[in-house]
């Protein structure tokens, strides 16, 4: 029966035989061409670039200074003394009636928080609570550039360790990632993976917290990029893995493009979408009424929809604050340098509305309310992103 069956297709292939041989050839001819294009196609990167950043020309006679020196936080009582004089002048002016927060934070709040400040801040707790975790300077393109790094205390036999570079945004510091670094370097006593843990670099951007600020115009998320990842390199990484939000997503996102092959591996907890198009307005349009159709979950719709209310008004109403530092930063620093209790509306004011949109119609803003940290975390660890751009 063998010899009939093979008769048979001997048969066919003779019949056949010319287009027999078209589609597996066609077929390896595509493969060995896809094969050719991949191997031969080159990984977009930006340019790494140079640039110098401190005060004056880049010295020619010396190197910098690439040493990395120990920096522990400090509450001086000059300094002290200082803010209490400048909270006990502070000008409060009359709110409208049954404003809340609807026009930024309500000054008969602010009242209770400078209150508080002034009176109740325990200094030495948290100068205490800050230097719990070793942090480090180092002089990077002429700016002195402060990170914290901490390193797993304990590690189990085979436990891999990779490094981690976290970057912070605005209004925000290395401290937003305190209560997680325990989770990252000691994840076997927090009941998670046991094989791996992360050694943490948490810098602080030039010109936030104890990093320099540039001493010349031009600087931006680029030159950032660059920066942390002369940071990494000095501390001994040639690979490591990153995590951003808010600027520092922008920061990070930029870097994988400058170093692709040192970056094992980006998360973003806010992600900005640039591409548009007719095909990006279909989708708004379908996906109110059939969500799924366009590859959204109700949960996203819900957080979409009502698009312009939820988007372009919102946009407009609460991101007042970016194009004044975009466009004026000198004038607004003027203000906000001067005056504690202003710099503590103006922050203050951006956890209350960014936490939840609905504390707009609290007296206080939501700001004493116990939930307020468990929205925080709730938002950081929430899959989805912070908010769909206009």
């Amino acid at each position: 029966m063998w010899k009939q069956l093979l008769g048979d297709g001997r048969s066919a292939f003779n019949d056949h035989w010319p287009h027999s041989l078209l589609i597996p050839a066609a077929l390896g001819l595509g493969g060995a061409l896809m094969c050719w294009k991949l191997h031969g196609r080159k990984i977009k990167s930006i340019e790494l670039g140079e640039g110098w950043w401190g005060p004056g020309e880049k010295p020619l006679t010396h190197g910098e200074d690439t040493r990395v020196r120990p920096f522990v936080i400090e509450a001086l009582e000059a300094d002290i003394e200082d803010l209490h004089r400048r909270l006990d002048a502070s000008r409060f002016f009359s709110p409208l009636e049954d404003s809340r927060f609807h026009y930024g934070f309500n000054s008969t709040h602010l009242r209770k928080v400078i209150s508080y400040w002034r009176n109740e801040y325990d200094w030495k707790k948290q100068v205490k609570n800050l230097n719990k975790y070793p942090h480090f300077k180092t002089t990077i393109e002429g700016l002195d550039i402060h990170f914290i790094h901490v390193k797993p205390s304990h590690l189990s036999p085979g436990q891999k360790v990779y490094p981690l570079l976290m970057v912070h945004g605005w209004p925000g510091s290395f401290y937003e990632f305190y209560h997680i670094l325990p989770l990252l370097t000691d994840p076997k006593n927090h009941g998670l993976n046991q094989n791996i843990a992360f050694e943490v670099v948490c810098p602080s951007i030039p010109g936030y917290g104890f990093s320099e600020a540039s001493s010349k115009k031009g600087f931006k998320a680029s030159a950032a990029a660059r920066i942390f990842y002369k940071l990494m390199l000095r501390l001994g990484y040639n690979e490591f893995y990153l995590q951003g939000g808010d600027w520092g997503s922008r920061i990070t996102c930029l870097l994988s493009q400058m170093k692709p092959e040192s970056v094992k591996g980006l998360h973003l907890n806010f992600v900005t979408l640039t591409t548009g198009g007719l095909g990006r307005l279909k989708s708004l349009l379908i996906g109110r009424y059939v969500p799924w159709l366009v590859g959204l979950t109700r949960e996203d719709a819900k957080h979409l929809y009502p698009y312009m209310e939820k988007n372009v008004f919102r946009l407009l109403r609460e991101t007042g604050y970016m194009h004044i530092q975009a466009t004026k930063p000198d004038t607004i620093g003027s203000a906000l340098n001067d005056s504690p209790a202003g710099l503590a509306a103006y922050i203050l004011e951006k956890f209350s509305t960014w936490t939840e949109d609905d504390f707009r119609n609290l007296e206080d803003g939501g700001l004493d309310r116990c939930e307020v940290e468990a929205l925080l975390w709730r938002r950081l660890s929430d899959k989805r992103p912070l908010s769909v751009p206009a």
